[in-house]
């Protein structure tokens, strides 16, 4: 089956980088999620427009984006331009051209898997930062009390989270989560900001600090195989209802 044809498909998540942001430090930071509605006769590509933060983010024609298909078996990327934005059926699209050859990226840590997990977390203290940072050892004290959290979304190098805790940016924070199984890990935030209309919330985006290789590629055998089971359920579903997939 055509690599494009296999991967290029409604209903596949995306994610859309400014072209312009390439190699920066930023590249991973700047980035719109949504979703492909659908593949037309020329093989250009209908994505639904992103929404941030409740608003609409209005792509302009002629916009140059790299465009990241998150399917089953990986993540792969091409650079495409914005051809068309319009409204249809009360839902908002932008038409997309990809302008070179698909294929597949190699960096798995950055797959983000959207998700709504349980977290527990705080700061830790000046002792367990120090023996953390020395001893490259997480020794915590699982008496201080934690605070609540969710995680939004998940990766092989971090993840990110919203919750009621004020941090700063490179706080080192213990948390706690299940995700396939139990992990304690440490985290270190790279920025944060308050959450629109939720006083008292702030949403996080954290790295993982000193995580062992065993552990990181269990965390991303995990998010593949809960794609695959997505993706599994939503041609189920396209078949039920006799749609196309």
């Amino acid at each position: 089956m055509d690599i494009v044809k296999k991967i290029v498909r409604p209903g596949v998540r995306i994610e859309l980088r400014p072209y312009d942001m390439r190699n920066s430090e930023e590249e991973y930071d700047l980035f719109y999620q949504s979703k492909i509605s659908d593949v037309k006769e020329d093989g250009s590509v209908e994505v639904y427009l992103p929404i941030e933060q409740g608003k609409l983010v209005l792509l302009s024609e002629g916009s140059r984006l790299d465009l990241y298909c998150y399917a089953a078996s990986g993540i792969y990327e091409c650079p495409a331009v914005v051809i068309e934005r319009y409204k249809k059926e009360g839902l908002y699209f932008v038409l997309l051209r990809m302008t070179d050859d698909l294929k597949k990226n190699q960096r798995r840590e950055y797959y983000r898997y959207q998700c709504t997990i349980p977290m527990q977390d705080r700061a830790m203290d000046e002792e367990e930062r120090q023996f953390f940072v020395t001893q490259g050892l997480l020794l915590v004290d699982d008496e201080i009390p934690m605070g609540e959290s969710t995680i939004v979304d998940i990766s092989g190098g971090g993840l990110q989270f919203v919750g009621t805790c004020r941090y700063h940016v490179n706080d080192m924070v213990y948390c706690r989560f299940v995700f396939g199984k139990p992990y304690a890990l440490c985290l270190k935030i790279l920025d944060g900001k308050a959450v629109p209309d939720k006083a008292g919330q702030y949403r996080y985006r954290a790295g993982f600090m000193e995580i062992d290789k065993r552990v990181r590629e269990e965390v991303i055998r995990h998010i593949f195989a809960l794609e695959r089971m997505k993706r599994k359920m939503y041609i189920d579903r396209k078949i039920e209802e006799g749609g196309k997939i």
